[in-house]
């Protein structure tokens, strides 16, 4: 065999034993490509973070570092209970026993970053669909002011702002009743130092509806000052609203809650300090007006177990004058042109005042100028038997208005007006209430309440004493219901 045939035969063998790969570098890549994945996989480690909820009553998601947070939140009121008929003179089946949802409510709120935050709120008692809080709201960390969008209460006192997760009756007071003191649509602004608290803002007339109306404004502000005496809170505060009611709109009426007037009719009335019924026995009637000033004090004192607080309210209604004519505007009309007009602007008050305590030895509970959630110190969870606070509260509220008792029907069209005498309108009502609130734990809470109305006068007052040679304005009686209450919110 020759030379060339040996090294044509060998020549496969060397290329092979060339191209053999080299065990070592393998396991030396593999490794590399271990450690870079490893690398990876803890970066991603260092810029995610497991949120796992939280629990209260509901879930509560947050990511402290990133700024967002989701929490579900509602509320459910039973109510049950009676509300007399006095004398059995009025004839309706709407006094006596009678049962309610008062509210259920289902809703979610949370933090954005940038210091942002959200709350959606909607209420479907009674079979119908109505809205909460429904507020877009920006509080920059560090910073003394925030700013809130959307629907909320209108800086009207410290009871209607107050959460009814957090009040000590069934009801708030007979004045936030009667002068429609609620939620509406607007834009406020709060500014905080220390211990003082002043917010104001700019509202629509109207609150989360159809309504369409778009000339009503309220304008509304309150100021407090809550300084603390050692372990004692004190607050006092005061609170102005103008509101310019919804102009008359061819004549078709407004249907808004968030409104005390349609098409600039004005109407305050009040129901027993029960939502049971729907009978008011302090009643103005209808009566032409543009819009009203309220202006209000309020002030508590928590000492330990025990609570004081108490608010008041007037209000000036700007009614239209006697002989008052509507412009040429064809959109400018009452439904009927003849309508009542007080013989100049009527004043209106309501009052409370309220003393509270803990058996158990709570304190009532209170943030941000407003009371809220009193913790339980011995809950049921925890062998306990909750907490236990019992209340007594003087109601007042004066809708007695000669202004507007000596009336007068007003046609619009010609400026004609005749008296209207009417000794029935308004009334005044004074409530003697107490009630027993017992919380076995944080977010629920059993209600039991007694109240008794004293009636003077009013739209009722010649059915219920129709014998009484009295006049109508000055026949008196009484009112009384037992209600009771299960809540539970999260």
């Amino acid at each position: 065999m020759t030379m060339a045939a040996v090294l044509a035969l060998a020549a496969p063998e060397a290329a092979e034993a060339q191209a053999a790969p080299d065990p070592a570098a393998q396991i030396a890549e593999l490794q590399q490509q271990i450690e870079a994945l490893r690398k990876e996989v803890e970066a991603l480690k260092a810029t995610s973070v497991k949120v796992t909820p939280t629990w209260g009553a509901a879930p509560k998601f947050e990511d402290k570092a990133a700024g967002w947070s989701f929490k579900p939140r509602g509320r459910l009121m039973l109510d049950a209970g009676t509300v007399s008929n006095p004398g059995d003179a009025v004839v309706t089946r709407n006094l006596g026993f009678n049962t309610r949802v008062r509210r259920l409510r289902l809703g979610v709120e949370g933090t954005i970053p940038g210091g942002f935050a959200y709350k959606v709120e909607a209420d479907f008692a009674n079979a119908q669909v109505g809205f909460g809080d429904v507020t877009l709201s920006y509080a920059p960390s560090g910073k003394p002011y925030e700013v809130t969008a959307g629907n909320f209460e209108t800086l009207n006192g410290l009871e209607q702002m107050t959460s009814s997760r957090f009040i000590s009756f069934a009801e708030r007071s007979a004045f936030n009743d009667a002068f429609v003191n609620t939620r509406r649509l607007g834009l406020a602004g709060t500014w905080k130092a220390d211990e003082l608290r002043w917010s104001a803002g700019l509202f629509a007339a109207h609150s989360i509806d159809s309504s369409l109306d778009n000339d009503g404004w309220i304008a509304a502000s309150r100021l407090t000052w809550s300084p603390k005496l050692g372990e004692d809170q004190l607050q006092f505060g005061a609170s102005v609203q103008m509101r310019e009611y919804q102009s008359n709109n061819g004549g078709t009426a407004s249907t808004s809650a968030g409104a005390p007037s349609t098409n600039q009719l004005a109407r305050l009335r009040a129901r027993p300090f029960s939502q049971l019924t729907d009978v008011r026995f302090v009643d103005t009637g209808a009566f032409a007006a543009r819009g009203d000033t309220i202006l209000g004090l309020e002030a508590l004192g928590i000492f330990g177990p025990l609570h004081l607080t108490g608010e008041a309210q007037w209000v000036r209604v700007d009614a239209y004058a006697p002989g008052s004519r509507l412009g040429g505007d064809p959109l400018d009309a009452f439904a009927s042109l003849t309508q009542i007009t007080p013989d100049g602007d009527p004043g209106f008050f309501g009052a409370y005042a309220e003393v509270g305590y803990y058996l158990t030895g709570e304190s009532r509970g209170f943030r941000d100028s407003l009371w809220n959630r009193t913790k339980v110190a011995k809950p049921f969870s925890k062998g306990g038997w909750g907490a236990l606070q019992v209340n007594s509260r003087v109601d007042w509220l004066d809708l007695d208005s000669g202004k507007l008792k000596r009336g007068f029907a007003t046609n619009f069209s010609t400026g004609a007006s005749t008296p209207s005498v009417a000794l029935g309108r308004g009334g005044t009502q004074l409530g003697l209430l107490s009630s027993l609130v017992w919380s076995p734990e944080d977010w629920f809470r059993f209600y039991l309440q007694y109240s008794h109305a004293r009636i003077t006068g009013g739209p009722l007052a010649a059915t219920v004493r129709p014998l009484s040679t009295k006049p109508i304005d000055e026949r008196r009686y009484g009112v009384d219901s037992v209600q009771a209450r299960a809540s539970f919110d999260f």
